[in-house]
């Protein structure tokens, strides 16, 4: 079940999802390259993270996979919002790490919950 899940995770990370940086370059080779470069290994990166407050690794790896792919869509979309509402680049940069600061609160925040009311 794990592998089928990946595979379509890879299917719409690579292939459906947009490119959120595309609208901050006018050159779409390079808005490509920081995408490949620094912007794909960021959204995996925090992604991943943000799923790790949740997921315990290798514990569910089909649940961790969904979790991944849920939390990497809501980074890319957030990219694209602000993308569209702003066009300088030091401001969208500081909105997006000041969204990443409040949805690892809130993460957090929903784990102590979840664990109060667990046990």
């Amino acid at each position: 079940m794990y592998q089928i899940i990946s595979a379509l995770n890879s299917i719409i990370r690579e292939e459906t999802m947009p490119n959120p940086f595309e609208s901050m370059f006018n050159n779409k080779l390079v808005a490509i390259l920081f995408f490949s470069i620094f912007g794909g290994k960021l959204l995996k990166e925090m992604s991943y993270r943000m799923c790790g407050v949740f997921y315990k690794s290798r514990s569910n790896k089909v649940l961790g996979s969904i979790g991944y792919m849920f939390l990497y869509c809501i980074n890319v979309q957030v990219l694209i919002k602000l993308n569209q509402w702003f066009q300088n680049i030091n401001l969208i940069i500081s909105l997006y790490i000041a969204f990443i600061v409040v949805m690892f609160i809130i993460l957090y925040k929903g784990k102590r919950i979840i664990k109060q009311n667990i046990t």
